[in-house]
């Protein structure tokens, strides 16, 4: 299994992504997050209407308070025990598909490649963190569209290179 996943193919800029080094990025997101703000809007509404409330009241009987710039344990330790998720597009733009550029396909060890539209792969969603840790098993990372994330599907895993095609 390789730890690293490498852009080539018709980019102006080939680089090559650690994913280890993502929890520190401030671009991460938590999926089981990301999941319950996919829910419904009338429970999306329901949950801000609540949350704003109970905002209120709390700001009314202690007063406000100036936002902390400094991490609390609680969220320092969330960091160790969440599933994580990255965007892909601005891996994408940092390599600059050339123009001709219309497909990415996914090279995977020990599986057939999967070739993707690159307007698909740029709303792609790379979780490389499951319950705080590094994904190992068929990682680094495992590659998720937005749909398939919401519906729970299988990821495309095993991941080793993103080529940049022109598929006609």
């Amino acid at each position: 299994m390789s730890d690293v996943i490498v852009f080539k193919g018709a980019i102006s800029f080939p680089i090559t992504l650690d994913p280890t080094v993502w929890v520190f990025d401030d671009r991460k997101f938590d999926l089981r997050e990301y999941v319950e703000e996919n829910e419904s809007v009338e429970q999306k509404q329901s949950k801000y209407l609540q949350g704003t409330g109970t905002q209120w009241d709390k700001e009314l009987r202690e007063g406000s308070e100036p936002p902390s710039e400094r991490k609390t344990m609680a969220q320092e330790r969330k960091v160790l025990e969440g599933d994580y998720g990255i965007r892909l597009d601005p891996f994408i733009t940092i390599a600059e598909p050339l123009p001709e550029v219309t497909h990415v396909r996914l090279h995977r060890e020990d599986q057939d490649p999967v070739e993707l539209p690159l307007a698909e792969a740029r709303r792609a969603i790379l979780q490389f963190a499951k319950d705080g840790k590094p994904i190992r098993e068929k990682g680094p990372v495992y590659f998720y569209l937005p749909e398939t994330l919401l519906a729970k599907e299988s990821p495309i895993d095993g991941i080793t290179m993103m080529e940049f095609i022109n598929s006609k």
